[in-house]
């Protein structure tokens, strides 16, 4: 893996002509799977310690894993709370977190193992979407505690519910209480990875289908 620096093209008269850059950078766009894309970003973002507070299957792992690394999952890993954690403060020197979210559709089985994926369990959030939100944001106070220096956020937004009501913006959620817990919004990125959930039983759409989700990264302030 190369460092995030760009590839330069000598020149054999630098007087006359400069070296100059080459090669890709990061698109703000980008297309693959969540592991392709913590492999993209990677060089930018995961150089130190790494802790990913929701581990998971460890998807988001497959191509490219941080050393030192340390991953947290409350049901599927090692029983911790993403939003209690036993780190100190400024332990990691990036976080990852990729926060649950309720697709609408009832108690189904997708809701359940949906739940069950994010450490939630399987009843439903106490309080609904404002028990999601405030669930999200303790998980969210606790990545920016425990980090030096970055903290990567996984969001989407998403319906819950039917008819005109019931959009629900994430990001716009994230990035409010980044900000307000003393973080700087450093990149976002728009992950295009399918054509997006549903769609099969909708007769009459009320919006556009969501294609996209974002990795948002933030930067501590201290760190500046």
């Amino acid at each position: 893996m190369r460092t995030k620096a760009r590839y330069v093209e000598q020149s054999m008269f630098p007087d006359i002509k400069p070296d100059k850059p080459v090669g890709p950078i990061l698109p703000s766009v980008f297309t693959g799977t969540n592991a392709d894309l913590m492999e993209a970003v990677a060089p930018f973002y995961l150089t130190g310690s790494v802790c990913d507070l929701t581990y998971g299957e460890g998807k988001w792992w497959t191509r490219y894993q941080p050393e030192p690394f340390v991953a947290h999952d409350k049901f599927k890993l090692d029983g911790v709370d993403f939003t209690d954690l036993p780190e100190a403060d400024n332990t990691y020197d990036a976080v990852c977190f990729d926060p649950p979210y309720v697709e609408s559709g009832g108690a189904s089985r997708t809701l359940s193992v949906f739940q069950h994926r994010y450490g939630i369990g399987n009843a439903r959030i106490d309080g609904g979407n404002k028990g999601l939100g405030d669930l999200v944001g303790r998980g969210l106070a606790e990545a920016v505690r425990v980090s030096r220096c970055w903290v990567l956020v996984k969001c989407m937004e998403y319906t819950q519910g039917s008819g005109l009501t019931g959009f629900k913006d994430m990001p716009h959620e994230i990035t409010t209480g980044a900000l307000a817990l003393g973080c700087v919004k450093h990149d976002q990125i728009v992950h295009h990875a399918g054509s997006g959930p549903g769609g099969h039983n909708i007769f009459d759409p009320k919006r556009a289908r969501r294609h996209h989700s974002y990795l948002i990264v933030f930067r501590k302030a201290a760190s500046a």
